[in-house]
């Protein structure tokens, strides 16, 4: 098992450790692809270090852009509430519009 290191945002962390939100969507770059299910991922709010979860990964997957995403059965119900144009601008304003 490996172990791996991301920060987010309070409010994200909040949705994560309520259960709102169940999946994290990151791009796919060197980090991102060799995590693993089963891996451990600690996710760290972003100036606050004591505000952490600790999680297993139990699935992966992986698509070749941002409409790709949000049409996936999989996801339809992890979008918090977005409507498409909602989420697909938050993500470009997180990884920049160029990665997306």
């Amino acid at each position: 098992m490996n172990k791996f290191e991301y920060r987010v945002y309070e409010e994200v962390y909040n949705d994560m450790k309520s259960g709102k939100k169940k999946i994290e969507y990151r791009l796919l770059n060197d980090k991102t692809k060799n995590i693993q299910i089963g891996d451990e991922i600690k996710f760290t709010v972003v100036d606050n270090e004591n505000k952490y979860l600790l999680v297993e990964v139990t699935n992966k997957y992986i698509y070749k852009d941002v409409e790709e995403l949000w049409n996936s059965e999989k996801s339809k119900d992890n979008l918090l509430n977005y409507k498409k144009d909602e989420f697909i601008n938050v993500f470009c304003n997180i990884f920049g519009k160029e990665k997306s």
